[in-house]
């Protein structure tokens, strides 16, 4: 577990710096255009170059398609209708709930410390992970949600189904199949598997640009604690589920997660089987926030749990480090 430490404090130091940083209003008002940068250029340059430059892997194991994708949407879903069926008091919070307590940060934190902990080999299977992670919340909670300004709408059953339908391939399509992330990661793949040369004016600059993701990617969620924490200081939440949210995301997933996963080791092998487990103890995604924001009355329950998720991963994903020992 020290070995971890030691490779993840200095990561967990810029968030704190971001976090810092937030007081200041030139970072705040500043934090949506970083955010920009980060996903659609610095973070995709750290992935090509993570992936140009290692070894691809030898197969691409089913099981990630049950952990990294059947898995969280069934945990979600799982999560949702317990909360409506133990607290139906807060029925409203459910869908939020559910989606903070499996929806997790792969992106920001979880790509940058997967490679650092485990090394470059694991910039493929974090990539795909990422990208099936990505797949289940980012296009199935806009589908799922927004759903219900369509219920009441006027037109036939069969006119409101093909609403969701071209709803749903726009999704796919934009969020997926366009997302920088994705081309960065089929372009790394491609240049790898088919052996395409590259000058090295353009790998140098790619890896420039690259090596700023892991510092800014932290520095701009430690940023975005503030709104976070403005929402839970707000009142008007329950508590127990806010803590709820928190215990099942950073412990009750990650832990689901790797006995499901401990099934299927032998199988995967150990740089998948690290890659997935990592990616589960992940703290909730700051996308999870915005997606709340944006399909809820209210997104101050993801809000703060993500807050409450991001300062316990601290102590959660050296942990679970520690367990790939």
């Amino acid at each position: 577990m020290l070995e971890a430490l030691a490779v993840l404090a200095p990561m967990f130091l810029i968030f704190g710096i971001g976090y810092f940083a937030g007081y200041s209003q030139r970072f705040k008002h500043g934090a949506a255009g970083l955010n920009n940068f980060v996903f659609s250029i610095a973070l995709p340059c750290f992935i090509y170059i993570s992936i140009a430059t290692a070894e691809l892997p030898d197969a691409f194991p089913w099981q990630v398609w049950v952990l990294a994708f059947v898995f969280p949407a069934v945990f979600a879903v799982v999560v949702y209708y317990a909360t409506r069926w133990l607290a139906p008091k807060h029925a409203d919070q459910a869908a939020p709930l559910s989606m903070s307590a499996s929806y997790g940060n792969v992106g920001y934190f979880g790509i940058p410390m997967t490679i650092a902990l485990l090394g470059p080999e694991a910039a493929v299977p974090a990539a795909i992970v990422h990208l099936l992670h990505n797949l289940v919340f980012l296009i199935g909670y806009p589908v799922l949600r927004g759903d219900s300004d369509q219920d009441h709408s006027k037109g036939t059953e069969n006119q409101r189904h093909q609403n969701t339908l071209q709803r749903l391939g726009r999704e796919v399509v934009s969020r997926a199949l366009l997302s920088p992330v994705t081309i960065s990661t089929v372009l790394g793949v491609a240049v790898v598997a088919l052996n395409i040369p590259v000058p090295d004016i353009i790998t140098g600059s790619i890896e420039l640009m690259g090596a700023t993701a892991i510092p800014l990617a932290l520095f701009s969620v430690g940023i975005a604690m503030h709104p976070a924490l403005a929402s839970l200081r707000s009142g008007g939440l329950s508590i127990a589920l806010v803590l709820s949210g928190i215990g099942l995301k950073n412990v009750i997933f990650p832990l689901a997660t790797l006995g499901l996963a401990w099934v299927f080791r032998d199988d995967m092998g150990t740089g998948w089987f690290g890659t997935v487990l990592l990616m589960a103890a992940m703290p909730m995604s700051t996308s999870g926030y915005i997606l709340s924001e944006r399909y809820d009355e209210s997104g101050d329950m993801a809000a703060a749990i993500l807050a409450g998720t991001t300062l316990l991963s601290i102590v959660t994903v050296p942990v679970a480090a520690a367990l790939l020992g």
